[in-house]
């Protein structure tokens, strides 16, 4: 059987729309762009989860920081930003003690001890309502926001 070009090419067009991305919801509340930094003790945290959670019931924001303890926060889509409005902070760094290596199986098989909760910054910061920080997004964003953590 021989397709003829034609019916390739309207699959093919078919294919390429299929594989595009969605367009974004209209109703969605706009985003802008927020960045900052992450230090405790004057040092920058990697691996720390930021959160922002809304005052106004809005949705919230997270990000997470990188080596220089830096993050963007995402709220829909990765680094899109947050809505604007004004936020408390949670910024929380757990780890795992005595967790096994990725992979590695207890006893006959079993799933090995899963390790014990280890906070690596204070408890304080772990609870936005507790925590002290807030933050004001504006309608042109932030990319300096600072959190510079201490016991």
């Amino acid at each position: 059987m021989r397709i003829l070009p034609a019916t390739c090419a309207v699959l093919l067009g078919l294919l390429v729309v299929g594989c595009q991305s969605r367009p974004t919801d209209p109703n969605r509340p706009k985003t802008v762009p927020v960045s900052g930094t992450v230090t405790y003790k004057g040092q920058p945290v990697e691996g720390a989860t930021v959160q922002f959670v809304s005052t106004a019931g809005k949705r919230g924001a997270v990000g997470t920081t990188d080596a220089s303890g830096r993050f963007v926060m995402t709220t829909f889509e990765p680094k899109d930003g947050a809505i604007p409005g004004t936020y408390q902070v949670s910024i929380q760094k757990t780890v795992l003690e005595g967790a096994p290596p990725e992979g590695a199986t207890g006893k006959g098989g079993e799933e090995p001890p899963a390790g014990t909760p280890k906070d690596l910054l204070p408890a304080k910061y772990k609870d936005a309502s507790k925590s002290g920080l807030t933050v004001d997004i504006k309608e042109g964003g932030v990319k300096d926001l600072k959190f510079e953590l201490s016991d």
